[in-house]
């Protein structure tokens, strides 16, 4: 049967509703708060509008309208999405999330995870392994760069990110300017900036041209190591 969840009946005053459950499995306390809600009992649809949230432990989802099925524990929030969850921040007009921890947004997405931005057409966010990959067409925005590619995929965890595809590396504070079929990049400071190219790879810096099948860039002290046979093109200051 279903019924309409109002203020009486949860014990809430003013035009607030809200519902709070756990997981048979996770035993997680999920809480689903709108200016109204639907509820199938005998499904577990709950239908949210207006001023949605959703909260379960360190993870806070809103949006204008959602859809929470409790028994396959998936959601369907849109409307100006915003999902904060620890340091990352996901916006998108759409998303639905799936099994608690996986996150499909759409609608001009982007994620921010401390001073990393992901952004793309479609995000697909593993919460548990602090995953993304976004394929199509990907930008990876850091402190000092840009990564743009076919296809990325964002190891937060790692601070490593691996790219495919028209691979393309834009830094102006290095100035410098790369492009591989195929990258791999890691972020941490014991790495030193370090960029794998390969295939195709070419590094344009400060007028200097470097070709090659393999071109390791240490971003940080403005180091390049070559494997294989390469070309290096340099112009007179």
């Amino acid at each position: 049967m279903k019924s309409k969840i109002v203020n009486i009946t949860l014990g809430l005053v003013l035009s607030l509703s809200v519902i709070s459950y756990s997981y048979a499995a996770s035993n997680k306390p999920v809480e689903l708060a709108a200016d109204t809600i639907e509820y199938d009992s005998v499904k577990g649809i709950m239908t949210a509008q207006g001023n949605v949230r959703i909260v379960q432990e360190n993870a806070v989802m809103t949006g204008t309208n959602a859809e929470y099925n409790s028994k396959t524990k998936e959601a369907h929030i849109y409307g100006g999405v915003q999902v904060v969850q620890e340091d990352a921040t996901l916006l998108a007009e759409e998303v639905n999330s799936y099994d608690n921890n996986h996150i499909v947004a759409i609608g001009n997405p982007i994620l921010t995870k401390g001073s990393s931005r992901l952004d793309g057409p479609k995000i697909d966010y593993y919460s548990d392994k602090q995953y993304a990959v976004v394929n199509g067409w990907a930008r990876l925005e850091t402190e000092d760069s840009t990564l743009t590619a076919n296809q990325i995929e964002s190891f937060f965890s790692e601070d490593r990110a691996v790219a495919q595809g028209d691979v393309h590396i834009v830094s102006d504070a290095r100035k410098l300017d790369a492009v591989a079929d195929h990258a791999v990049y890691y972020g941490s400071k014991d790495q030193q900036g370090k960029t794998v190219l390969t295939g195709n790879a070419r590094a344009v810096q400060e007028g200097n041209v470097l070709t090659g099948n393999t071109l390791t860039l240490y971003m940080d002290n403005k180091v390049v190591d070559v494997q294989g046979r390469s070309k290096l093109v340099i112009t007179p200051q």
